[in-house]
Formats: structure tokens, C-alpha cells, sequence
């Protein structure tokens, strides 16, 4: 057989047994749906906060280190390795911060937030052998660091979990109507047999019906998670704006869109589509022959 006429079949399967193979589709869109919706809210959020705390200094970082016992080796040893500039604050910067600065401090520039991030969260203490503590780094101006922070550590202890949880319960469900399917195929597969299909070919053709299965969960799910996100900001607008200009009040108003794309929006749609050979896996044992046999006898 060819791709084509694997295909026909397999989306044959789908059209026979269009209800349930709806009911399917509808039910991993809806849950994909639900956390791309707070993928896209989420990350359209960062993108907005970000964008006014990010104005004041037209997107760089500046940020101020100490080290109690005089370690500006290290300082500047890390500064090198995550892309900060030593700096020098001009005349207005000063006035701004409205107090002296030591100067046995290191006042640097980053260009790259996730950079500075890197070098704010100082994850490397245990390799570079310092104590953390005793390393103060403080930012000046703004607080984009502490924005990307709060926001990478919801997507690590929600998202990811979420994502895992989701691709299991898909599976299960797909691994369900899979076993249905079988159990009403059976007089099928004797006639793909009786016409020369192997059984790697059956096998294909199943396949081939989850990830259809998958392809229109998975459009379901992205087009819903854009009108959730899109009821999400029609609700939020007024007050967004209202909150953003109080604590950003220097800032112009930038439009409080909740809409943004990231890696793990990517990721999501991913464990979709891996929730469909987990299935099939699951499935495998029904189409042996043996198991064929009992569901002829048993009809």
C-alpha cells in the first residue's frame, strides 16, 4: 500500500466512527486548549510588564555587586563570563538613585536580561566556591530582573507539571477510544488482511488514525486558546493599565496585550503529539493475532 491509500484508510476509521472520534478530538483540545490559553496569557503578560519596567532604561540592566571580603576578582571574573560592562554612572544617573554609592562597589551593564538574570541568580556559587550571601547584587533603576524571575519560576512549577499531567491523561484517552475502535475493527482487519495488507500496514493505518486524531486536537486547542486569550485581555484591559501606570508612572501606557509565544507553547503542542505513539503502545497487544481471534469467537 501506498502513503495515499494508508491515509484513505486510516481517515476512513476517523469518518466511521466521526462521534466518537470527535468527542475524542474535543476533549485533548479542550484540555490543550486550556494550557496553551495560560501560555499565551502568561507570556503576553511578562511581554507587557517587561516593556514598562524595561523603559526606563531603555532596556538595559544595570546591576550594583558586593562582595564582603573584597572579591572583585570574582566579580569581575563572572561579569566577564555573563556580558557585563563595568560602568560609570553619569551626573542625572546619580541624581536619580538619590543617594551616594560606595565605592568599593561594581556597578555593571547588561544588554541581555537573561544574561543578567544568570548573573543576578548566581546559580554557580557551588562551582566557583563562594558564598552566596556574602555576594549582594542589587538593581538600579528598574526591576526587570525580578519580573523575569517571578515569571521563570511559575513556568518551571506549573507549566512543566501541567504539560506532563496533560500528556498522560491524553494518552490514556486516546488509548480508550483506540481500544474501542479495535474492538469494533475487528472483521475490518480480517479484510485488510484478505487483501493482502501485512500487519505492519494495519498497525500504520491506526497510527496514522491517532496522529489525524492529534492534527485536529491540536489546531482545536490553539484556535480556542486564542479566543480564551483574547477574552482574558478584553477582561483585564482596564485594570492592567490602571495597576502598570501606578507602579510604572514614568512609563508611557503601552497596550496590555495578552498574547504572547514562547518555547514551551511549542512544547505543549509537542506532548500532543506524543501522547499518540504512548497510546498506540498501550494498544499494541489488541491487534495480535490471538487477540483477533477471541473477538471473531466472541462475535
Amino acid at each position: 500500500m501506498t502513503f495515499k491509500e494508508l491515509f484513505r484508510l486510516s481517515h476512513r476509521e476517523y469518518t466511521s466512527y466521526r462521534t466518537r472520534s470527535r468527542a475524542t478530538v474535543i476533549t485533548i483540545g479542550v484540555l490543550f486548549g486550556a494550557l496553551l490559553a495560560i501560555l499565551f496569557v502568561v507570556q503576553g503578560l511578562e511581554n507587557v510588564v517587561l516593556r514598562y519596567a524595561s523603559d526606563a532604561t531603555n532596556g538595559e540592566v544595570y546591576l550594583v555587586s558586593s562582595y564582603e571580603g573584597n572579591r572583585d576578582d570574582l566579580m569581575m571574573e563572572r561579569l566577564r563570563e555573563f556580558g557585563g560592562e563595568v560602568v560609570d554612572l553619569t551626573d542625572e544617573q546619580k541624581a536619580e538613585i538619590g543617594e551616594e554609592i560606595p565605592e568599593s562597589v561594581v556597578i555593571a551593564k547588561f544588554t541581555n536580561l537573561k544574561n543578567a538574570y544568570e548573573y543576578y541568580s548566581k546559580a554557580d556559587a557551588k562551582e566557583l566556591h563562594y558564598n552566596a550571601d556574602d555576594y549582594q547584587i542589587v538593581e538600579l533603576f528598574s526591576n526587570q530582573v525580578n519580573v523575569y524571575r517571578y515569571f521563570r519560576d511559575k513556568n518551571k512549577d506549573f507549566i512543566r507539571p501541567a504539560s506532563v499531567v496533560l500528556m498522560a491523561v491524553s494518552a490514556f484517552i486516546l488509548a480508550f477510544t483506540m481500544a474501542h475502535l479495535i474492538a469494533s475493527s475487528t472483521k475490518t482487519f480480517v479484510l485488510y488482511r484478505s487483501i493482502g495488507a501485512s500487519r505492519g500496514q494495519i498497525l500504520s493505518i491506526y497510527f496514522m488514525y491517532l496522529l489525524e486524531l492529534c492534527v485536529k486536537a491540536a489546531v482545536f486547542a490553539v484556535i480556542l486558546a486564542l479566543v480564551l486569550a483574547g477574552v482574558g485581555t478584553a477582561v483585564a484591559w482596564n485594570y492592567l493599565l490602571e495597576q502598570l501606570t501606578t507602579l510604572y508612572p514614568q512609563a508611557p501606557q503601552f497596550l496590555p496585550i495578552l498574547l504572547g509565544v514562547n518555547w514551551r507553547c511549542l512544547e505543549t503542542i509537542v506532548c500532543m503529539f506524543l501522547a499518540a505513539p504512548v497510546s498506540f503502545l498501550l494498544c499494541l497487544d489488541q491487534f495480535s493475532n490471538k487477540k483477533i481471534a477471541q473477538k471473531l469467537k466472541g462475535d
